[in-house]
């Protein structure tokens, strides 16, 4: 099913310029997608908009909004066509793997306050 999203990104980059334009490869394109999928497709690029956007760091690159660990795990498998929720538009991993971002924690030193001088007590 992945392959599937790949060609239909790669559709997408033909018909709204990101790619160089070819009609043969926009056909065998169309060819190889699932009928259902290119509906759904054709319908939003009937409107102007895109249908399909990319997931980076578990956020939709779309609406910007995160997209749920369990939906990225399924995109991972490559067997079940998710849908962003927030957007609706269908989700789809990079091809090539991109490094995982982590940020180091910020370890800071507690702040040490100085002690207020005792007061000298008088002998009597």
């Amino acid at each position: 099913m992945n392959g599937n999203l790949q060609d239909l990104l790669r559709l997408q980059g033909l018909d709204f310029g990101e790619l160089p334009k070819s009609a043969s490869k926009a056909a065998a394109l169309r060819a190889a997608i699932p009928e259902a999928l290119l509906e759904r497709y054709e319908r939003r690029r009937a409107l102007g908009k895109k249908a399909i956007a990319l997931v980076r760091n578990r956020v939709c690159t779309s609406c910007r909004m995160q997209v749920p660990i369990g939906v990225v795990a399924m995109l991972m498998r490559g067997t079940v066509t998710q849908v962003c929720g927030s957007c609706g538009l269908y989700l789809c991993l990079p091809e090539t793997p991109e490094p995982l971002v982590v940020e180091a924690p910020v370890v800071t030193k507690p702040v040490r306050r100085a002690r207020k001088p005792r007061a000298l007590v008088q002998q009597v």
